[in-house]
């Protein structure tokens, strides 16, 4: 008894074995969506949605179907008696997934915080359907679509967006870089430069003067 999970790309083949032992059993029949789809006596049902796709192994009772679509996705379930005696029954979730073809996107937003001297960087990836998402950015790993990030130097930092589902994943690099915002200004011998302090909101006017 119990459920088991299977993933498969659009278009390939599964095997559904029960794992139960074979000899001497008198009923076994598959099930899917609440109607009866291959049995030993009779073979594939006509009535079965997999009816042109699809066998039934008359020795160990596999089910075999070929072809997968989206919406072959759910349940089967198979029954079996041995001995005239019924046997806990076996459960088997399907679950079928379009490859990822396309790589994902990576947005990027730096700012320079000089109070201590680093970036704040906002990372966003995105793709089509339902994946998962994971960052490597240095040697550091985050999940999920959007994360915020340091960096305490000046300088360059590789990120790797890669997402995934149960049966591919495809990854996108990009380079994230981190420098100083100063705005520098010069008249006459003097140079004044401001520096924005975004930790506490202060303004800094510093002056040099050259000889």
């Amino acid at each position: 008894s119990g459920k088991r999970v299977i993933h498969k790309n659009v278009g390939d083949t599964v095997e559904l074995s029960s794992g139960l032992p074979t000899e001497g059993v008198t009923v076994a029949t598959w099930r899917y969506g609440g109607i009866n789809v291959a049995d030993k006596d009779v073979g594939v049902f006509e009535k079965s949605p997999f009816k042109d796709r699809s066998e039934l192994n008359p020795e160990d009772f596999t089910l075999t179907v070929r072809e997968l679509i989206l919406q072959d996705s759910g349940d089967f379930m198979f029954i079996s008696g041995w001995n005239n005696k019924q046997r806990p029954s076996v459960t088997i979730s399907l679950q079928v997934h379009e490859p990822i073809t396309k790589q994902p996107d990576i947005k990027i937003n730096s700012t320079w915080e000089a109070c201590n001297e680093s970036c704040k960087v906002l990372l966003e990836c995105s793709t089509t359907g339902d994946v998962s998402y994971k960052w490597t950015v240095g040697k550091q790993t985050l999940t999920g679509p959007r994360q915020q990030y340091i960096i305490r130097q000046d300088g360059e930092t590789n990120v790797t967006c890669t997402v995934s589902n149960h049966v591919s994943e495809k990854s996108a690099l990009q380079t994230v870089k981190c420098s100083k915002d100063t705005d520098t200004n010069k008249t006459g011998m003097w140079r004044v430069s401001e520096v924005v302090n975004t930790c506490n909101c202060s303004v800094y006017i510093i002056y040099y003067y050259f000889l």
